[in-house]
């Protein structure tokens, strides 16, 4: 399904693509790409790894994202390494209460968004995340 909001801006949802009614609601999560010019946001809710690697059998390029919403607060069940390295985003946000009882972000996470060069952003720490582009630059606020 694609969304277009005119001016150049488009959100794809990319899963799910299949009957998801009888899933977990985590595993069943939207995960769509945002699209303004040459920038992109990918926000995949709270899907696990195994629709990571649902969305891995799709063309790898529309995974490619400047932004990656990172998947589940930031738990290990979420951004595997394979995944992260696909999505190779320039940020990374991750959504998650400070000192919550999950201990969301995992370090295994930060640790793997770290190694594929991503600046790592949590609402935790900086409270509302704002991004700003005009489809060619994109700038934190």
């Amino acid at each position: 399904m694609v969304i277009n909001f005119g001016d150049g801006a488009k959100l794809t949802v990319l899963f799910p693509n299949q009957d998801v009614s009888n899933w977990e609601t985590n595993r069943a999560s939207i995960v769509a790409k945002l699209v303004y010019g040459d920038k992109s946001f990918l926000l995949t809710g709270d899907s696990p790894i195994k629709t990571e690697n649902i969305l891995l059998n799709l063309d790898k390029e529309i995974l490619d994202s400047d932004v990656l919403k990172a998947g589940h607060h930031g738990s290990r069940t979420s951004t595997s390494l394979s995944f992260a390295e696909v999505v190779s985003p320039e940020y990374a946000v991750i959504s998650a209460g400070k000192d919550n009882s999950y201990g969301h972000p995992h370090k295994e996470v930060l640790d793997i968004l770290k190694k594929v060069g991503s600046k790592i952003l949590s609402t935790a720490e900086s409270g509302t995340i704002i991004f700003e582009t005009d489809g060619k630059t994109l700038q934190l606020k």
